[in-house]
């Protein structure tokens, strides 16, 4: 019944969606944005704490029934989607256009290898999100037409971070046990994915944070981005708290702005002092201290040469998506229940070979392409500029991050999406400035605007 419920309230959304453009056509583009803030929080919708038997019961293909509920509640995000889409004329060869070709590609292929993936079922009931994704994006390109519309589609996307991160830590709090045995916080989810989740929300908050109105947000942006640092400090994920300092620092040096920068970096350094003295926080970094994983990254590195064997018996095509789920049943001297490769590019090489690795790289590095060039074309005290910034600053916590977890090339979740709406704003931002040779009618053009 509860499960019914969570598909049925998102049925009634998407329903008033569509009664709303049908009597409002002008007001169509924050339909989309909307559908697509869906789509991001969907794992929040439709909730299920992490459990080390997923994988297998997953082998076995026993599911939870709250995985049935967010099957269908895609189903209905496609058929709005479609709905939507319906009176864009010239619609689908956009899909095979541009930047966004690389996108449907590795979506395609992903579908395509569910066929001799080890558990179709599961394959597919994965891999039937990232064409959705995919469309849902397109949908989302052709309803923005200036800069406003960039900075709203990024305020979207801003909040239905606030509730991927908030979901977990008030689940963790409410249950009583908001820290782990060894000391990291919330057992509700794994800590790889809710601090990087957090530094990813708090580099949107140092993006979106402006004075100037219609550019940005300016309160909620730094209570929530201040709230963001500190989970993303005590959720005790090496990876997010690495990254999202990086990342910050990034951002105030490509705008010149090296104190902040410092500061920044001294601030999140005594956050970090404060909550190993006085959180279970310091007892886990003594923990993985004493146990010797760090030379090893929590065994990731014997992670990764025990896959290669596999990896090369299988080089062009791979294993079939998300194969890398099982990859404890299918490799022997695998010994542990690794969901995933814990690292983007192994995990595509392992479960989509040369082929879906090729697209991912083509992905990855078609954005700061774009985002350079965004840079080199604008004025730093411009508006876009600090957008541009943000995004290279967003990528790089990102890309870093998928060295470490796969957060990009596996399952479609908040991070991987993230990376494919990059792909989006990079080309909008793309758009909105002119090459160098019409660079003075640019700048002609925004004093007079």
């Amino acid at each position: 019944m509860w499960e019914s419920t969570r598909v049925l309230g998102v049925g009634v959304v998407l329903l008033f969606l569509v009664v709303w453009t049908s009597h409002f056509p002008t007001q169509r583009p924050k339909t989309a944005f909307v559908i697509w803030w869906l789509a991001l929080v969907s794992g929040c919708i439709f909730f299920r704490e992490g459990d080390l038997t997923a994988n297998v019961a997953a082998f076995k293909e026993q599911f939870p029934v709250a995985v049935y509920g967010e099957v269908l509640g895609w189903m209905l995000y496609l058929i709005a989607v479609l709905i939507f889409f319906a009176p864009i004329r010239g619609y689908l060869r956009g899909l095979f256009t541009g930047d966004y070709k690389w996108l449907t590609l590795f979506a395609l292929l992903c579908v395509a290898s569910c066929i001799y993936a080890p558990r179709v079922l599961y394959a597919l009931g994965w891999a039937f999100k990232l064409p959705i994704v995919v469309l849902l994006l397109l949908l989302c390109s052709t309803q923005i037409h200036d800069f406003r519309d960039t900075i709203s589609f990024l305020r979207v996307t801003f909040w239905a971070y606030v509730l991927v991160v908030l979901l977990p830590v008030i689940l963790g709090f409410a249950s009583g046990l908001p820290f782990d045995e060894e000391g990291r916080m919330s057992p509700i989810v794994s800590p790889n994915a809710l601090g990087p989740d957090a530094a990813a929300l708090f580099v949107l908050a140092l993006t979106l944070y402006s004075r100037v109105k219609g550019e940005g947000l300016r309160k909620s942006a730094v209570l929530v981005g201040a709230g963001a640092l500190a989970v993303m400090i005590l959720a005790g994920s090496k990876t997010g708290i690495v990254s999202g300092v990086i990342a910050g620092v990034l951002f105030f040096a490509l705008r010149k702005k090296f104190g902040s920068a410092f500061g920044y970096v001294a601030i999140a350094a005594l956050l970090l002092f404060v909550m190993a003295l006085f959180t279970p926080l310091g007892s886990y970094f003594a923990h993985y201290e004493q146990s010797g994983e760090a030379a090893t990254f929590t065994g990731r590195t014997s992670l990764w040469s025990n896959v290669m064997p596999a990896i090369r018996q299988k080089p062009i095509l791979g294993h079939g998506y998300q194969a890398s789920m099982f990859v404890e049943m299918q490799v022997n001297a695998v010994q542990w229940g690794a969901s995933h490769l814990h690292n983007g590019f192994v995990e595509v090489l392992y479960n989509n070979g040369l082929l879906g690795l090729i697209l991912i790289v083509i992905i990855v590095f078609t954005i700061p392409r774009n985002l350079i060039r965004v840079l080199r074309r604008t004025p730093s005290t411009d508006a876009v500029y600090r957008i541009a910034a943000g995004c290279l600053a967003l990528y790089t916590l990102l890309f870093i991050n998928g060295f470490f977890n796969a957060s990009f090339g596996g399952k479609a979740r908040p991070p991987f999406m993230l990376l494919f709406a990059l792909v989006l704003v990079s080309n909008k931002l793309l758009e909105l400035v002119p090459p160098p040779s019409q660079r003075t009618a640019y700048v002609a053009w925004k004093e007079n605007s």
